[in-house]
């Protein structure tokens, strides 16, 4: 199988934790509830260190018969935990962002924690703080499709956050196959890459104040799949009061790049039975056995199979039947529970890049993605929205598509991109805050990121140009990319280009929110001007240049989209 990863054998826990290795040849230590970790110190961008903690097992490893199960409670360390370097990551083929990151080992023993922390904050010796004031946390969930990524640092660097007084938590779950496939059974029911994130939050809980952080100061955060993980988690049932604010990004829990619905869910799991070679037929308990035993190359290439076909995204999380032994995370339409009020307690920042479709576009084009739009155009309907919609309706939202973006002409790989950046991105979120609203929720806030960088990380590493902003680009100013930006030279947060100052900025709006819940900066939030929140007007931050705010309402051409997905939306569920 070829891919730029080294795919390795998995390995026992017990290689990265050493009889050998003494407390007293650690740089940094911390305790936790398996046991001592050792970890490293290392240097913030401003110069001062950080202590981190990476690649520790957060739960058992779900190898062998666990491998669909839901995650069991790590075990206790056999000695001094090695956490100087990161775990491996979960087995994945990327197709978007390998060109950002560095290469590294894969293995299903991925099921991995990293722990970012100001040196200050941390512990004595690893024990509890006393008085010691204790730190918010931001538990980032890594975007990726559901099917790559992960939190390593090499490309959610902490270098930049942990100098504004908080500590960042980031951590691999299930990818693809082993973390979205559902086979509606008791075995597979769907959604083990959720409930990973949620196995994760727990353990945040119970190991946060031995890491100096405040278990009731925790924000959940993501980006892409990831912003649409955290807004799920922040509005299931199962999860209240396992954080306090939620960041969703480029992604949140009704955006229109993936489908939770079962008919989608069902759709994906018989093309990948079919390529397989398995009788869709099959007991759904056979199968589960045969999947256990599958070697992971081929689960890879069949998701490589499915990815290719379809673009951007395979498996995804959907409405669970529930299942003994797993806890339901999705129990209904992710659009009633936003109804009905879950979440709503909990502050929300929503983001978005102006230019969302364009960071993929070559990828969309890499897969002929226009000629199979040009034979199915019902695929021009958002995915959530076709598979949610009452079948009898797709020919007329499909009508309605092509004649709003395409003017009933020839479709266009262009034109399309239009339509992701409204459909699947900015729209939902306008959608989202109009529930919180109705719902009487806490503060919602959301912002649209349209800085056009001097030096584009992701521009230039993916050799693409195109105005404003696209995805990802929003978060390359508050994580540092280390894989393609090296080592630390200055303090990338106080030099005079409009860059460094976009990272000062972001940086500054990202912690606020994580510390109080308002991304306003402290100095500012008693007088002029002020992050207003989304209300009824959904109000935005238009974030095209560092250090001024710019409070808009939607512009005439999204309020014109609004209106029209609007009316989608009550025509697809019409006579259901």
């Amino acid at each position: 199988m070829k891919t730029r990863y080294v795919v390795v054998a998995a390995v026992v826990l017990s290689a990265w934790v050493s009889g050998d290795l003494q407390l007293s040849e650690c740089e940094v230590t911390a305790k936790t509830e398996s046991g001592y970790v050792c970890g490293r110190r290392r240097p913030a961008v401003n110069g001062e260190e950080y202590a981190s903690f990476r690649g520790i097992p957060y739960a058992r490893q779900p190898l062998g018969k666990l491998r669909f199960q839901e995650l069991r409670p790590p075990k206790p360390f056999n000695g001094v935990f090695d956490a100087r370097e990161e775990g491996p990551v979960c087995p994945q083929v990327d197709v978007i962002y390998g060109p950002l990151l560095q290469p590294r080992s894969m293995g299903e023993d991925c099921i991995r924690i990293n722990i970012h922390v100001p040196l200050y904050a941390l512990p004595d010796r690893g024990e509890y703080p006393g008085q010691r004031p204790l730190l918010p946390i931001l538990a980032w969930i890594h975007g990726g499709s559901f099917s790559y990524g992960s939190g390593d640092a090499d490309f959610h660097g902490p270098e930049y956050l942990v100098t504004k007084g908080v500590i960042l938590v980031t951590f691999n779950y299930r990818l693809h196959v082993l973390g979205f496939l559902s086979l509606n059974s008791k075995s597979i029911p769907g959604n083990n890459g959720l409930r990973d994130c949620r196995t994760a939050l727990q353990w945040i809980q119970r190991n946060a104040r031995f890491f100096g952080g405040d278990p009731d100061n925790v924000t959940i955060g993501g980006q892409s799949a990831g912003g649409a993980m955290a807004h799920l988690l922040s509005i299931s049932p199962s999860c209240k009061g396992l954080f306090h604010k939620v960041m969703a990004l480029s992604g949140n829990a009704i955006s229109n790049f993936f489908s939770y619905s079962p008919v989608y869910s069902a759709l994906i799991a018989k093309l990948f039975l079919v390529y397989m070679g398995i009788n869709v037929l099959e007991d759904p308990e056979s199968i589960h056995q045969r999947l256990i035993t599958t070697p992971m190359g081929s689960l890879l290439e069949a998701n490589r199979f499915l990815l290719d076909q379809l673009g951007l995204v395979t498996f995804t999380p959907v409405i669970e039947t529930p299942a003994k032994n797993f806890t339901a995370i999705l129990p209904r339409d992710a659009e009633l529970l936003l109804d009905e009020g879950w979440g709503k307690e909990n502050p929300i920042l929503f983001g978005v890049t102006s230019n969302e479709a364009q960071t993929y576009k070559k990828r969309l084009a890499a897969v002929n993605l226009e000629t199979k739009l040009r034979l199915l155009p019902q695929l021009t309907v958002p995915l959530n929205l076709l598979f949610t919609s009452n079948p009898l309706m797709v020919p007329a939202l499909t009508f309605n598509v092509l004649d709003e973006y395409y003017n009933n002409s020839l479709i266009t790989l262009d034109q399309f991109c239009n339509v992701i950046t409204d459909s699947f991105y900015k729209y939902p979120v306008l959608r989202a805050i109009e529930k919180r609203v109705k719902t009487g929720s806490g503060p919602t806030f959301q912002y649209e990121f349209s800085y056009h960088g001097r030096k584009s990380i992701v521009k230039e590493v993916l050799k693409t140009e195109f105005p404003g902003a696209g995805h990802l680009e929003d978060i390359t100013y508050f994580f540092r990319l280390n894989a393609v930006q090296g080592p630390l030279v200055v303090n990338e947060l106080t030099q005079n280009d409009p860059d460094s100052m976009m990272r000062e900025w972001m940086t500054r709006l990202i912690t606020n929110f994580i510390i109080t819940g308002d991304p306003t900066p402290v100095e500012e939030r008693y007088g002029l001007p002020k992050w207003p929140e989304a209300d009824r007007h959904l109000m935005y931050e238009s974030i095209d240049m560092p250090m001024l705010y710019n409070a808009k309402t939607p512009t005439p051409y999204m309020k014109g989209k609004k209106r029209f997905f609007d009316k989608q939306y009550k025509l697809g569920r019409l006579g259901k």
